[in-house]
Parts: C-alpha cells; sequence; structure tokens
C-alpha cells in the first residue's frame, strides 16, 4: 500500500516533465509540416528547436513575410510554443533591367512591369497603378512621408518612366 501511495506520488511528479520535454522526433515532424506549407516559398528555411519555430530567408515585402508567419502557425498549430520571424524583405528586382524590358516586344514589357509593380503596391493599399508603353501611371491618396518611398520603389523596377501627377499627399 505505502509502495503504491509513493508510485502514484513519483508518477505525478515526473509525468509533467516528460510531457514538458519534447523529443527532436516532435520537432521534426513539426518542421516538415511548416516546410510542407511554405513549399511555394523558396528560400526560406525552417529550424524548430523544442517548439520554438524559427523563420529565415528573404521576401520581396512586409505582406509576403505576415503571408509566411500565418502559414507557419496554421501549420504548426498548438505544437508551436514561439515563431521568430527572422526573413528580411529586400525590394523585387525586376527579371533584368530596363535594357531587358525595351528589348521584350510591345505587351510583354507592361505585363512584366504589371507584376513587379503590384509587388511594390502591396505595401501602398491606397496607391492603383497602370502600365502604358513602359512607363507607370500612379494614382490615389497617401501619407506625404510615403510619397519618396514609393517612388524610390517604382523606379526600383526600372521602367521608362513614372507619372505620380494622380498621387496625392494627405
Amino acid at each position: 500500500m505505502r509502495l503504491n501511495r509513493l508510485l502514484l506520488i513519483f508518477s505525478f511528479g515526473v509525468l509533467p516533465f516528460f510531457h514538458a520535454c519534447r523529443s527532436p522526433e516532435t520537432d521534426d515532424k513539426l518542421k516538415s509540416k511548416i516546410e510542407a506549407a511554405l513549399a511555394d516559398n523558396q528560400g526560406i528555411t525552417v529550424d524548430v528547436e523544442e517548439g520554438n519555430v524559427t523563420l529565415n530567408g528573404q521576401l520581396g515585402s512586409d505582406s509576403l513575410k505576415q503571408v509566411v508567419e500565418k502559414k507557419t502557425k496554421i501549420a504548426g498549430g498548438e505544437n508551436i510554443k514561439s515563431i521568430h520571424n527572422n526573413i528580411m524583405v529586400n525590394l523585387p528586382e525586376p527579371e533584368d533591367a530596363r535594357e531587358k524590358y525595351h528589348e521584350i516586344v510591345e505587351g510583354a514589357v507592361d505585363s512584366t512591369l504589371t507584376r513587379d509593380v503590384n509587388r511594390v503596391l502591396e505595401d501602398f493599399p491606397t496607391i492603383t497603378a497602370q502600365v502604358r508603353g513602359g512607363i507607370i501611371i500612379a494614382t490615389g491618396n497617401i501619407e506625404k512621408t510615403k510619397i519618396d518611398s514609393l517612388k524610390k520603389r517604382l523606379e526600383h523596377i526600372k521602367p521608362k518612366g513614372i507619372d505620380m501627377k494622380g498621387v496625392s499627399g494627405r
């Protein structure tokens, strides 16, 4: 009887300890789930240690960085203790440079530029833009402090020109 009580007390004291310890196998399964969820985000690496997830890599916008973090949370569920999102945000690079855009035939220039402009505008939701003949025509309202940032990001994708007459600062 005394031995049974001792075993019972011992098991209640030890079981929570074993439950709190995560096996490397559990971390490996969690890592595999997250990597599968992030398969379309190449260049992102996932590390998992005791349920703590670390994301590393580079993406083209803050919104993409947040999408990756949401996908990680959904894939890992309650097995995740914390997420350390170390993903760096870099400006999207055009396929080559201005010269390449102008070597491409007619509408392909505009469709390539439109794709790159849409990537930039993910971070500026109040701005819309059209591309005509390699020229970006932007419209909308934006904080005055963000106008220079928008212009630099659009210049970075190397269009023939940028028309920002339709953009007003508030």
